[in-house]
């Protein structure tokens, strides 16, 4: 994992910034799906049951609607403002896709807006296990200006008491990206400039909770790292290769700015950026000596931190086997 993060962080002081790919696949899912531009005089979640197979194959064929309620209510602090931005446009109202499609690009379009002006360039959907607990959710990606041009957001869909709520969202674009297994476990990562890199994980259990697991910094400049944290006088300039800082946060709370949880640090070569193995690394090397200047932080072995990361994932049912499984491949729908 750290070998990972830290190639990203080189890559982004090579190029000053992170190109995130998008995902684009065509494979087949589940659902009968028509063109989103056909509308039915039925927009409601009561449709035939013998039509189609299920409310999400309903709702891809325009003919259920959407609710945000859940979302709103439950779990739009898990997202960024640019997931707020999105729902602020759909918000209130059920809407079939043809119907969110129309809304989201007359405000995408409008001039007196602040997105960057590009209608819905595609939308694509893959079903998913939320849980493995064998009842499916929808996932469904939006390729739109919600951050800038080209970037998408995925929308996690459940069923709830006969109603199509969304549980989950995350956007994606060019400095940071996220993607969703099968079993609806979440990983993300993110450049936040030529020194920084971050990288989370979360789950959406059975319920369709949002279950956060972590998130992992990755600094590679001491001096600024300095900034955030007190220390004594300190001074790295005859250190060899890379010294990367890493902080581990294992908690959740929206707004609050809680420290990290755990600490650690890595060396990489400069040039190769492979991993140099120093002898004593976190016991008695000259990189221990230097990190000893911040008297407020405790610095623990890699495996140490790795093994918190692990733990904490089991006990949201982040297991293995779900960690493991396949990122969705999502199935475009004609516009």
């Amino acid at each position: 994992m750290k070998k990972t993060l830290y190639l990203v962080l080189a890559g982004a002081l090579m190029l000053s910034t992170v190109s995130c790919g998008q995902q684009g696949t065509t494979n087949s899912n589940e659902g009968n799906v028509v063109d989103t531009e056909q509308k039915t005089e039925d927009t409601n979640t009561n449709v035939e049951a013998d039509k189609y197979d299920s409310l999400y194959d309903a709702f891809l064929n325009g003919e259920a609607t959407l609710s945000t309620d859940y979302y709103l209510n439950n779990a739009s602090e898990t997202g960024s403002g640019y997931e707020n931005d999105f729902f602020s446009i759909i918000a209130g109202d059920e809407l079939t896709l043809p119907e969110m499609v129309e809304t989201l690009n007359e405000a995408f379009m409008d001039d007196e807006g602040f997105f960057a002006h590009q209608e819905i360039s595609s939308i694509s959907y893959s079903y998913l296990d939320c849980g493995n607990d064998g009842e499916k959710e929808l996932a469904v990606k939006f390729v739109c200006p919600v951050v800038e041009p080209d970037s998408n957001i995925v929308l996690v869909i459940k069923e709830m008491d006969s109603k199509l709520q969304v549980v989950y969202s995350v956007c994606s674009w060019s400095r940071s990206e996220t993607t969703i297994n099968e079993y609806g476990f979440i990983q993300g990562g993110g450049s936040g400039g030529a020194i920084n890199h971050s990288s989370d994980a979360a789950l959406i259990d059975a319920d369709g909770k949002y279950q956060f697991g972590y998130i992992l910094t990755e600094s590679a400049d001491l001096e600024d790292f300095g900034y955030a944290y007190e220390h004594e006088d300190f001074d790295a300039s005859s250190l060899e290769g890379t010294l990367c800082i890493y902080e581990l946060r294992l908690t959740f709370e929206p707004g609050a700015d809680k420290p990290s949880d755990y600490f650690s640090y890595a060396v990489y070569d400069s040039d190769t950026y492979e991993e140099i193995d120093v002898p004593n690394l976190y016991t008695d090397s000259p990189y221990k000596e230097v990190l000893d200047s911040f008297t407020t932080i405790k610095f623990v072995p890699y495996d140490e931190l790795e093994k918190a990361i692990s733990d904490k994932l089991d006990s949201i049912g982040a297991t293995e086997d779900i960690r493991n499984a396949n990122e969705l491949e999502f199935t475009e729908i004609a516009l």
